[in-house]
């Protein structure tokens, strides 16, 4: 008997032992259950997570993070190496209603859309590299003036000097086209204007804690095409081009991991044109510079950006071309509000040379929403909307693009998509206002 009471009293014992034991490895069981992407551990009820369980030394510095959603629809990389390559194939149909942005005789073409894409990045555990082909090839069947071609080639890295120092290299090289409905292109023009431009820059930064200090030195160069005009005749426009170097100096405050970060960067930014005077006799040379107050901000994935309230400001050799100032907002802004919705925002402000005579440049802006769904694992809807606008002699020319659009997934490599826009452009005089509605639909391949 005695014996029987001497086990009973071990076990007891043992129980005892035990069950503090059980008891904080389910509450902590519990409580990681409740820390969700969007949710904190102090958001817990004080009854599921007692105030003996000690706080968590490992927990991460944004518990609103959610984890990585891999996409079983992006294709694997090519290359096992260092570096990783990706590339894509777009085959559209097109139709537009206005093939030439004509305002008083629109004229409907079908026409076929090609874009391919090659990309390149590599998985170093230091420094970094990356690059980027993309062109855009439209030809119509009864249009053959209106055909475009654009594209561009961008790569930049990363080296990380030491830990608090990093020198960003960039360097991209792209080509565009100005439709009929923009003030530099002549009403005689016989089909669009082709620009090119070009821009390099390096960037070292270096984080003394509280404050990062950024100095960046960079080259642009823009260049025009002349462009021909109807009669047989061509406007030169070598006087348009320039070289543009500059020098930007951002401060930025805040600690390392911090979700806000606000700067202030100072920039400065002559202008040197090929040809002097100008068509008009003038001298377009000219001295620039600007002062952006803005916040960067990291509380990814559900908010992401840089936006910045800018003034600008060119004063030109000539004294017979006033100074142009601008005021506005640069940057962008992404916000996830949930694995499926994205929203993105953007926006700019920047002085256009002009080759007017008497007028110096002209301000403008523009601004942009574009919004993402996923119905569907392997099915996307999309939508956009942007506003720019142009200053010129009588107020504002504006151009308004609006978008619908949505991307299905076969497989990794073949998806099919299509899209809806239409385009509205109104002068401040009034004449040359136009509209155009267009329709995309095809087949992207990628690997």
């Amino acid at each position: 008997m005695g014996s029987c009471r001497v086990l009973v009293s071990v076990c007891a014992v043992a129980l005892l032992a035990c069950n503090p034991v059980q008891t904080h490895a389910q509450v902590a069981d519990l409580r990681a259950t409740m820390v969700d992407d969007g949710a904190d551990a102090a958001d817990a009820p004080a009854s599921v997570v007692p105030s003996i369980i000690p706080a968590q030394e490992d927990e991460p510095a944004h518990p609103r993070r959610r984890k990585k959603i891999t996409d079983p629809y992006m294709p694997p990389p090519m290359g096992d190496g260092p570096i990783e390559y990706r590339a894509s194939l777009a085959v559209q149909g097109v139709y537009t209603s206005n093939v030439k942005g004509s305002a008083t005789a629109p004229l409907g073409d079908i026409g076929l859309r090609v874009a391919p894409t090659v990309s390149f990045n590599t998985n170093w555990s230091r420094h970094e590299w990356h690059g980027t082909l993309n062109g855009d090839f439209i030809a119509y069947a009864g249009t053959p003036s209106a055909n475009s071609s654009t594209g561009s080639i961008e790569t930049g890295g990363r080296v990380d000097i030491r830990r608090d120092t990093q020198l960003d290299l960039d360097a991209n090289l792209s080509t565009s086209l100005s439709t009929p409905g923009d003030p530099e292109i002549p009403g005689a023009a016989t089909g669009p204007a082709r620009n090119w431009s070009f821009n390099s820059s390096g960037a070292l930064t270096h984080d003394y804690g509280p404050l990062a200090v950024r100095t960046k030195v960079a080259v642009l160069r823009n260049a025009y095409d002349d462009v021909a005009l109807s009669g047989g005749g061509v406007e030169v426009n070598a006087d348009r081009n320039y070289w543009e170097p500059s020098l930007a100096v951002r401060g930025t405050f805040g600690s390392s991991g911090a979700r806000l970060k606000p700067y202030v960067e100072l920039t400065y930014d002559p202008r040197f044109h090929d040809t002097v005077p100008d068509r008009n006799g003038q001298n377009r040379n000219s001295q620039g510079g600007g002062i952006a107050v803005g916040m960067t901000l990291d509380d990814g994935p559900i908010w992401m950006g840089d936006i910045s309230a800018n003034f600008i400001a060119r004063d030109y050799d000539d004294p017979a071309l006033k100074t142009a100032m601008a005021l506005g907002l640069n940057g962008n802004l992404t916000w996830s509000p949930t694995p499926l919705w994205s929203f993105v925002a953007n926006s700019g402000v920047g002085l256009s040379e002009s080759e007017q005579a008497g007028v110096s440049a002209t301000p403008n802006w523009n601004a942009g929403l574009q919004a993402n769904y996923a119905l569907r694992e392997n099915v996307n809807l999309k939508a956009g909307f942007n506003v720019s606008a142009s200053s010129n002699a009588g107020g504002l020319d504006t151009t308004t693009v609006a978008s619908l659009g949505a991307d299905w997934q076969l497989n990794p490599y073949l998806s099919l998509s299509g899209s809806l826009q239409s385009t509205w452009f109104n002068a401040a005089s009034g004449a040359g206002n136009y509209n155009e509605q267009r329709v995309m639909t095809g087949v992207v391949v990628r690997h």
